[in-house]
């Protein structure tokens, strides 16, 4: 069995990924970082929300609740907060299978809910039981909420309450702190992202796939609430969740358009941003936790196309001398450092040189300007696997 197939199979990983990160990084290195991915981030992360609040405010207020966090050295509106674990899950009680998303979400401590489970034993209101994926992995352990019956009949509501899994994140969601809008959930790269973008006050921006809203609301209070930010996407349930977000946080300064802005030259040919943040659909290898990934030779490759048609009206709709973050949360050089490249040869771009500021420098053997741009990688840094450029139209 060669390198990728082994690698594969031990970690129910597509060789389509395998074979890539082996090729980044070489063997022992790409086992690791597959071992993080399947892992929570070591580092759970909240954003403050700079224009109610601040992050010795928000810090108190986690003391008094016996939770253990700390401002982050080098920005000081992310609270880094313990992720706990990883615990042992005992077999005790009936099972119940849930899917992948499911059970990457159970095995940090959340509920479980009707929608997510596959397959259950028969069980009765306050049965113990133990959650598991399709392969038998435990992931927590719990107390059924309703009889299996009921649990197959519904489709939403908690079906599983969690008692105990691998894996212990704060649980802030029902927090008055999160209900006010104080804080918000959100991974350090993607928190980095806004920073590089250096938004100004009473500047233009444009989030042309802004769903749900983490980099435009960051860009908001970085432009404390003035000038005017376009958030668009084509999905209606990521601009809903968006809209939800810019009224707990207070956001005034944002338009938001169900659109796909792809065709937004189209719909507004005058249209010019002083700044811009391209966060399109990706593979998302680098999301984590990932129990397994299935992503394809033809999915990575028809990704990479599709970004490109974002990074195409993006360039046209930015300002000379404006710029542009693309950022995904993947980590296949077609969709991060070889989309740079298409940039800089195709659409007219340069690069800003990010390398000395966070994370590590991109994979420069691809092109050599391409250590000027980001890679967070999952062994080193204990976030999720991300990406960053900043584009500049001269």
């Amino acid at each position: 069995m060669d390198e990728t197939a082994q690698l594969s199979s031990q970690y129910n990983y597509s060789p389509s990924v395998v074979s890539r990160l082996i090729e980044y990084y070489g063997y022992t290195r790409a086992e690791k970082i597959i071992k993080e991915l399947k892992t929570p981030s070591r580092i759970f992360s909240i954003r403050i929300n700079t224009l109610l609040t601040s992050a010795n405010h928000v810090l108190r207020e986690l003391e008094q609740s016996s939770i253990s966090a700390k401002i982050h050295p080098d920005i000081s509106e992310a609270i880094l907060l313990e992720v706990k674990g990883p615990f042992p899950i005992e077999a005790i009680g009936k099972k119940v299978i849930a899917d992948k998303f499911a059970c990457e979400a159970v095995m940090q401590g959340s509920d479980l809910y009707s929608s997510g489970i596959i397959k259950l034993e028969r069980i009765k209101k306050n049965d113990p039981v133990v959650i598991e994926d399709r392969s038998g992995l435990k992931v927590a352990e719990g107390v059924a909420v309703m009889d299996s019956k009921d649990i197959m009949n519904r489709k939403n509501g908690v079906a599983v309450k969690t008692t105990k899994s691998i894996y212990k994140v704060p649980n802030l969601k029902d927090s008055w702190i999160y209900s006010q809008g104080l804080i918000y959930f959100q991974s350090l790269p993607a928190i980095i992202a806004s920073i590089l973008l250096e938004p100004q006050q009473d500047e233009f921006i444009i989030d042309m796939c802004a769903g749900p809203g983490g980099k435009t609301t960051h860009t908001a209070q970085l432009m404390k609430n003035t000038g005017k930010i376009l958030a668009l996407d084509r999905s209606k349930k990521k601009i809903e969740k968006l809209r939800s977000h810019i009224k707990r946080l207070g956001i005034k300064n944002v338009i938001s358009i169900n659109l796909d802005s792809r065709i937004l030259n189209k719909k507004y040919p005058c249209l010019k941003a002083d700044r811009i943040i391209v966060d399109p659909p990706c593979t998302a290898i680098g999301v984590r936790p990932k129990l397994y990934d299935n992503t394809t030779e033809k999915q990575i490759i028809s990704t990479s196309a599709y970004q490109r048609q974002f990074l195409k009206i993006a360039a046209k709709l930015l300002k000379p001398g404006g710029t542009m973050i693309y950022s995904t949360c993947t980590l296949t050089v077609e969709e991060n450092e070889l989309n740079i490249k298409y940039c800089l040869e195709e659409l007219g771009l340069e690069l800003k040189d990010l390398s000395k500021t966070f994370g590590s420098p991109g994979l420069s053997r691809y092109f050599s300007e391409a250590r000027k741009t980001i890679r967070f990688e999952p062994d080193l840094h204990g976030t999720p696997g991300n990406f960053i450029a900043a584009l500049t139209r001269p």
